[in-house]
């Protein structure tokens, strides 16, 4: 009997009132609600992580590719003018 008492004053303490059904059920709701206000930031954080991601990935590609073309399109002056002789 002292354990329950003990645990009863322990959520008086924390705003909760055991022995109103009433009560209980307005506590759960708030948890229900803070559990998916924390799924709902979980899932933006992956959202934001996966686009900051795609962009640096995007990038990359981006700037290989832009590379590669100008590599591509000066074939010259990469062989240093060879075969011209004078």
């Amino acid at each position: 009997m002292a354990a329950k008492e003990a645990v009863s004053e322990t959520f008086l303490s924390l705003g909760m009132d055991v022995s109103n059904p009433a009560s209980v059920i307005s506590m759960q709701g708030q948890f229900s609600f803070l559990r998916n206000m924390h799924h709902a930031a979980r899932h933006l954080r992956n959202v934001i992580i996966t686009g900051v991601v795609g962009a640096a990935v995007s990038g990359a590609v981006w700037a290989f590719w832009t590379g590669f073309k100008a590599i591509a399109a000066t074939p010259a002056a990469i062989s240093g003018g060879q075969g011209t002789s004078k």
